[in-house]
C-alpha cells in the first residue's frame, strides 16, 4: 500500500509517497515538521496501485520524493509506471530505498526503480566516520530518518521557492594595470 501526500503552496505541488513500515514513520515525521506546514495545504491519502495519479496536478510539473522500505514485499511496477508517465511531462522524481533484504526480488526492484526515477538513493548500514557499522537497528533508523527529513526539506524548498539568481550590486570597475613589456 502506498501512502501518498501532496503539499501545495503558491500553486506548486510537492508529493511524498511512502511504502513500508519505516517509510511510513518517516513520511509522518516529514508531514509533522514545521518546514512543511507554513502556509501549505496538505492532502493525505492511502492508495493502492497507481491511484496517486488521480490526485496529481495534471496541468504542471510535479516533484516526487518516494521513500520505500521492505522493498521485496511490494509490487512497484504500478508506481514506476506512474512516475515514468510523470517524467515524460517534465516532473522530477527521487526515490529513497531502505533495503531490508538483499535478494533477487529486491535487486530486480532496484533495477526497475533506477530505470524510472531521476535519482535512486539506496540507504543501508550507516557508518560514523571510520568506525564500524552501527549495531543497533534503532540507531540506524534514527540516522535514516534524519537523513530523509533533511533530504525532504531540501527538495521541498527547491521545489517551492523561485530560485532565480539574486542580482548583486554592480562592482566598481577596477583601474587597469599597466604592464611593462
Amino acid at each position: 500500500m502506498l501512502h501518498f501526500s501532496k503539499i501545495s503552496t503558491n500553486g506548486k505541488d510537492f508529493n511524498i509517497v511512502a511504502s513500508g513500515a519505516l517509510a511510513f514513520k518517516i513520511h509522518n515525521k516529514i508531514l509533522k515538521d514545521e518546514a512543511f506546514q507554513q502556509g501549505a495545504k496538505v492532502n493525505r491519502n492511502m492508495l493502492l496501485g497507481s491511484a496517486p495519479a488521480k490526485a496529481l496536478n495534471k496541468n504542471g510539473r510535479n516533484v516526487f520524493y518516494v521513500i520505500l522500505s521492505d522493498l521485496d514485499k511490494m509490487n512497484i511496477e504500478a508506481l514506476c509506471h506512474t512516475i515514468a508517465q510523470e517524467r515524460t511531462r517534465g516532473s522530477y522524481a527521487v526515490c529513497q530505498v531502505i533495503p531490508a533484504y538483499y535478494n533477487e526480488p529486491s535487486f530486480k526492484a532496484l533495477k526497475l526503480l533506477r530505470q524510472n526515477f531521476d535519482e535512486v538513493i539506496e540507504l543501508n548500514k550507516f557508518n560514523i566516520g571510520t568506525s564500524k557499522a552501527l549495531m543497533s537497528a534503532e540507531q540506524q533508523q534514527c540516522l535514516i530518518t534524519d537523513y530523509s527529513l533533511s533530504m525532504a526539506r531540501i527538495m521541498y524548498h527547491v521545489c517551492m521557492n523561485n530560485l532565480s539568481p539574486v542580482m548583486s550590486a554592480p562592482v566598481a570597475d577596477e583601474p587597469e594595470l599597466a604592464y611593462a613589456s
